[in-house]
C-alpha cells in the first residue's frame, strides 16, 4: 500500500515537473522575444542618433530662427532660409520616422503615436517647408511614407 502511495505521489510530481518545464519554456520564449525587441530598439536608436547628428551639421539654428520669425510675419524667405527650414523639417520627420518604428514594435504607446500623427498631419498640411521637404525627399521607410501620404490625403478633413 505504501508503495502504491509512493507511485501516486511520483506520478503527481512528474506531472507537476512537466508543467513547470512547460511554463519555464514559455517564460524563456517571452524573455527572448523581449530581449530581441530591446536589441532592435537600441540598434535603431544608435542609427537614428547618427542620422540626426548628420542633419544637424547642415542646419544653422540662427538662420532657422530668423526664417521662422519671417514665416510668422508672412515675409518672403531667402533661398538659404527656405533651404534651412526644409532641412529642419527633414530632421523633424526623421524623428517621426523613428517614433513610427518604435510604435511598430510596441516600444511606443498608442497615445504617443497618435500625438505624433497629429503633428505630422499639421506639418504636412500646413507647413510649406515640410511639404516641400516631403515632395523632394524620398528616402523614408516605405510604411512610414505611407502613413505620411495618408495624413496628406486627410488634409482637407
Amino acid at each position: 500500500m505504501a508503495r502504491r502511495n509512493l507511485q501516486a505521489w511520483a506520478s503527481i510530481a512528474e506531472i507537476i515537473g512537466a508543467f513547470a518545464i512547460f511554463v519555464s519554456l514559455i517564460y524563456v520564449g517571452y524573455e527572448l522575444r523581449e530581449n530581441n525587441r530591446i536589441l532592435k530598439v537600441s540598434s535603431r536608436q544608435v542609427l537614428s542618433e547618427q542620422d540626426l547628428r548628420f542633419y544637424e551639421t547642415a542646419i544653422d539654428a540662427s538662420v532657422v530662427a530668423r526664417a521662422m520669425v519671417k514665416v510668422s510675419k508672412g515675409e518672403e524667405l531667402s533661398d538659404l532660409e527656405s533651404s534651412q527650414l526644409r532641412q529642419r523639417q527633414g530632421l523633424n520627420f526623421r524623428i517621426f520616422e523613428h517614433a513610427f518604428f518604435l510604435y511598430g514594435i510596441d516600444a511606443l504607446g498608442e497615445r504617443e503615436w497618435v500625438r505624433y500623427q497629429r503633428i505630422i498631419r499639421n506639418n504636412i498640411c500646413n507647413n510649406l517647408s515640410a511639404q516641400q521637404m516631403w515632395s523632394n525627399t524620398g528616402v523614408w521607410d516605405s510604411e512610414f511614407g505611407q502613413v505620411v501620404e495618408n495624413e496628406k490625403q486627410n488634409c482637407s478633413q
